[in-house]
């Protein structure tokens, strides 16, 4: 995606500003999630740091521009997150751990969030496949 576009699409809806709190970064997570089911762009750019980078259950990694450059061709439907932990390092830093199940199967994973700009952003994810759901 190019920064024209990226610049066009965070002007076209102004990012959500958060509470610097638990309920905040849970909020967060959930909307990382509705926007990649519903294919927001301009909504998982707001959630994505710039320098954030995804490690995915198959341990190949991919920046912010792949991520949001795949998000037109993302196949799947509802995202359920369940087993959810979420911990507060002061108020800049949060990590949220959980359990990601779509269709049959399902992944484990660790976002870490930085506070900044009045809201939480995702500097960084690690997903590993758990199991097959039955």
């Amino acid at each position: 995606m190019s920064a024209l576009l990226l610049g066009l699409l965070m002007a076209a809806a102004p990012c959500p500003v958060d509470p610097p709190t638990r309920a905040g970064l849970l909020k967060a997570e959930a909307d990382w999630v509705k926007a990649l089911e519903t294919r927001d762009a301009a909504a998982l750019a707001c959630r994505l740091a710039p320098e954030f980078v995804d490690t995915a259950w198959n341990g190949k990694p991919r920046d912010r521009a792949a991520v949001l450059t795949a998000l037109p061709r993302r196949t799947g439907g509802k995202l359920i997150l369940s087993d959810l932990e979420a911990r507060l390092f002061g108020k800049t830093a949060g990590l949220v751990r959980g359990l990601n199940t779509q269709g049959q199967g399902a992944v484990r994973f660790t976002d870490m969030f930085v506070f900044r700009e009045s809201r939480w952003q995702a500097v960084s994810a690690q997903e590993t496949i758990a199991a097959k759901v039955h």
